[in-house]
């Protein structure tokens, strides 16, 4: 999942999904609980960053991953309700009860072993999405 800021007034479609993944945890969301268990996300200006900085490593080869937050449904729902207390966001004893898929684990593993270091932490990716969503209407 990509968050952050956008510069520009319209988003395109993927990234308008994964801002719905995101926010699929607000209480009228429950039908969607169950895709959420695992899931990576990674700040654009991160995968931006990283693009670049592949491009001047020419023995830089094959395929990289760039995912720097892997975060469990739980925490995601504790830390946007702490960010963001006016959204309804769903509890831990509502979660308690969905069956979640398991999705395979994806590692940055190769990407940071050329030395490339992700800038953005947890709250920062929504701290910006969150500021950037409110200024576009979507929240």
């Amino acid at each position: 999942m990509v968050l952050g800021g956008y510069g520009w007034s319209t988003v395109l479609s993927s990234q308008r999904f994964d801002e719905s993944r995101s926010w699929s945890v607000s209480v009228d969301k429950e039908d969607k609980y169950k895709y959420l268990a695992r899931i990576q996300m990674v700040h654009i200006d991160d995968v931006t960053n990283a693009h670049i900085f592949l491009l001047e490593h020419l023995d830089a080869d094959g395929r990289y991953l760039c995912s720097a937050i892997d975060i469990t449904i739980d925490k995601m729902c504790e830390t946007l309700s702490s960010r963001c207390p006016e959204y309804p966001i769903a509890t831990s004893d509502a979660l308690k009860e969905i069956e979640c898929f398991t999705p395979s684990y994806l590692s940055s593993k190769k990407l940071l072993d050329t030395g490339f270091k992700f800038k953005y932490d947890l709250e920062e990716v929504y701290d910006e999405t969150i500021r950037c969503c409110e200024e576009k209407g979507f929240l």
